[in-house]
């Protein structure tokens, strides 16, 4: 493993700062004091290190739902299984470990949020591809295979539609 994380929080670009306040107010709401938040060297992008980071997308979701307009700055957070170097070998060796998660007769898709990545997207979901044996449904898969390139390391993550926390949509309802 190249870095710790646990969750990626995704800002607009220059409101990292109030990104960052507005997590560790809901953080501490729900009763997590220890945990730890850097900036990427990517604009909008937080790194976050914490235990249970999915019992806290929850509490978010909920908390949103709430309280609409309390929450500003934060778009999305996006849990993480796994941190790879940004290789295809060790994208590929960690996506075989990850398929576990997702069961035999369910489906999937491979998303990708590429940031400075020595691969194509094409390159990287054919690598993960090759090494998930399970049905491919792009509209409405039971799991999502989730890789976020982050220059020299990955973080990659299977999860239920309900993981990952986006606060527009939130917002709107749907």
């Amino acid at each position: 493993m190249t870095t710790q994380l646990s969750l990626i929080l995704t800002s607009a670009k220059g409101l990292e700062a109030k990104a960052s306040a507005e997590f560790k107010e809901i953080a501490l709401q729900f009763g997590v004091r220890k945990f730890q938040i850097d900036k990427s060297p990517y604009d909008g992008i937080l790194e976050i290190e914490m235990d249970n980071p999915r019992a806290l997308i929850a509490f978010l979701r909920d908390y949103v739902r709430s309280e609409p307009f309390r929450v500003h700055s934060i778009l999305r957070l996006i849990p993480v299984d796994v941190v790879v170097d940004t290789n295809l070998e060790q994208i590929k060796g960690a996506a075989k470990q990850l398929a576990a998660a997702i069961g035999e007769t369910e489906t999937f898709r491979i998303t990708v949020e590429s940031r400075d990545s020595p691969y194509n997207t094409r390159q990287l979901i054919d690598a993960i591809a090759e090494v998930v044996d399970r049905k491919v449904n792009l509209n409405s898969p039971d799991k999502i295979l989730q890789l976020e390139v982050l220059g020299e390391y990955s973080a990659m993550s299977v999860l239920g539609p309900e993981d990952i926390v986006s606060i527009v949509r939130l917002k709107r309802g749907s």
